[in-house]
């Protein structure tokens, strides 16, 4: 009579299989959620990229259309305005109505409002802009971009004679007008966005130096000939 041997596993070898089973299945959850946590944290960075720039490109268009671009010394709700979170900007109608705009940071609810207000009247918000983890505006004279000190300071012009212009407005004199220029840095999540704002007012010089080789030379005009009448 044959004797038939049955194999199993151990106590000991279920033990060992279950904790690997587990540490695999372990390893699979924290490397999928690792996967989906940098999904969402570069989905979140593209998106503040976008938010940061379409606001970015807003305050230029509405900046080349102002009178003047600058920081006031309080915001529109009153609060002292020396951390640059609020930037302004002012015009007049064809009417020749003064009015202004602006865009007052929130940090706490992370948040932008555009608010539109005139000399003597409260600030009404208008619009709502959203996730941002800072905004902060930084006015300076032209002459500026020389001053390495300077937050509109440009090494591209640091060799320059840059003269500053400057004058205010009788409707609104906290608004300075002439070539001064404004930095705006925007941060989002993982982002940040600076921007160099001048009013679409501000004076400009150019000089440009043509040299023509050969010289051209000055030539009387051809007189045309006297129309003729045959009878």
């Amino acid at each position: 009579m044959k004797r038939h041997s049955e194999a199993g596993f151990t106590l000991a070898e279920v033990i060992v299989g279950a904790a690997i089973a587990a540490f695999v299945t372990l390893s699979l959850v924290a490397l999928a959620q690792h996967y989906g946590q940098t999904a969402a944290t570069l989905n979140a960075k593209v998106n503040a990229r976008g938010d940061a720039g379409r606001l970015a490109e807003r305050l230029s268009s509405e900046a080349a259309s102002a009178w003047s671009v600058f920081v006031p010394p309080s915001d529109v709700l009153g609060a002292a305005n020396s951390d640059g979170h609020e930037l302004d900007f002012f015009a007049e109608d064809g009417a020749h109505r003064p009015y202004a705009w602006a865009y007052l940071y929130d940090a706490r609810v992370r948040t932008l409002t555009r608010y539109a207000y005139a000399r003597g009247s409260a600030a009404r918000a208008e619009e709502l802009f959203a996730n941002f983890t800072s905004f902060r505006a930084q006015s300076a004279d032209a002459a500026g971009v020389t001053d390495a000190r300077s937050p509109v300071y440009d090494p591209l012009f640091a060799t320059l004679a840059v003269p500053s212009v400057n004058f205010t407005f009788d409707a609104m004199p906290e608004a300075v007008g002439g070539n001064h220029l404004t930095r705006v840095s925007i941060a989002g999540d993982g982002i940040l966005t600076e921007t160099m704002l001048a009013a679409g007012t501000a004076p400009t010089t150019f000089t440009v130096l043509l040299t023509y080789t050969p010289a051209p030379v000055a030539q009387s005009p051809t007189p045309s000939p006297l129309p003729t009448y045959t009878p």
